[in-house]
């Protein structure tokens, strides 16, 4: 837009095309947008607050409920594994009577022990990981998300990345109201 003042504006993509009988509010400001859109986020960030939250904390418990499932099902294999063990050992030592082999045996079996339940072990200090990662996602998430909103409120001029990450479409009415449709995937900026 071309003004005495050097201000940045943006036109009427149909205005250009179709001139004054499609379009009466051919020109509009940069800095009325950019206050227009300041308002705007202020009144409703609560209200994304909460949706951000609802889509990233369902997807992340979701990707965590998943891991957990898995974990469980390998500490009931491995567990059943240490049964079986147990269980072949005793079959073992008492099918031989040589001191020598019964101590072999228990010699190979205590390791095979040790390393079982090391695993188990492992296996369940990951669950009690997974656990605290859902409480710890959910604050981190909804802090980085806000942010954007912040810098977006307080800058003078916003990024251009951020802006074109939280606004999906800018509508300029013909009484130079402005409407702002943010994007639904808010992801791409978290």
């Amino acid at each position: 837009m071309n003004r005495k003042q050097k201000q940045k504006g943006y036109e009427c993509s149909q205005y250009r095309t179709y001139g004054k009988t499609r379009c009466k509010c051919h020109e509009i400001k940069e800095i009325d947008i950019i206050i227009h859109l300041k308002e705007f986020l202020k009144f409703t960030s609560q209200e994304y607050i909460d949706e951000i939250t609802k889509i990233k904390i369902e997807k992340k418990i979701n990707n965590i409920q998943i891991n957990k499932e898995k974990i469980k099902y390998e500490l009931e294999t491995l567990k059943a594994e240490y049964k079986v063990l147990l269980n072949q050992k005793i079959r073992d030592l008492t099918a031989n009577t040589s001191e020598y082999r019964k101590q072999m045996i228990e010699n190979t079996y205590k390791e095979l022990e040790q390393d079982k339940t090391n695993k188990i072990e492992k296996l369940n200090l990951m669950l009690k990981k997974e656990e605290q990662e859902i409480s710890k996602e959910k604050i981190k998430k909804l802090k980085t998300t806000m942010e954007y909103f912040d810098e977006i409120i307080l800058s003078e001029v916003p990024s251009r990345y951020v802006l074109e990450n939280v606004i999906d479409t800018i509508w300029i009415y013909s009484d130079k109201t402005v409407k702002f449709d943010l994007k639904v995937d808010i992801e791409k900026l978290i």
